[in-house]
């Protein structure tokens, strides 16, 4: 159904660069090197304000844009690896993927420091 609204919306609206945001929605494979990257980069911990909702937003925006983006299902196992470098069960990694999701949605600051950090990880 969206690639037939999408396809519409192309053909009525040409001027519009629609490629670039397919291109920005298209999720990375997963690599746990970066991942590695993000984790040393924010260091998160219980006691750090946020560091976990960063982590987990900067993780988001890079192997599953579209559920920080949309607020679609996160995909390609990004709930367990958060899990995972977190040391936390799998209702607290929702539960922080949620957080991250809203506050990266509505926090322009810190929508800045998420955006800030996966250009730098990327290298871009």
């Amino acid at each position: 159904m969206e690639k037939f609204i999408l396809k519409l919306a192309t053909q009525r609206n040409p001027d519009i660069p629609f490629e670039d945001y397919r291109e920005a929605l298209t999720a990375q494979k997963l690599d746990e090197t970066i991942v590695k990257a993000i984790y040393n980069h924010v260091n998160p911990g219980p006691k750090k304000c946020n560091s976990e909702i960063l982590f987990a937003a900067s993780v988001l925006l890079i192997f599953s844009p579209k559920s920080i983006l949309l607020s679609e299902k996160v995909e390609n196992g990004i709930c367990s690896t958060i899990k995972k470098f977190l040391g936390i069960n799998q209702q607290s990694a929702s539960y922080r993927i949620k957080v991250a999701r809203e506050v990266y949605q509505v926090d322009k600051v810190f929508k800045h420091l998420v955006d800030e950090l996966v250009k730098e990880v990327k290298g871009e």
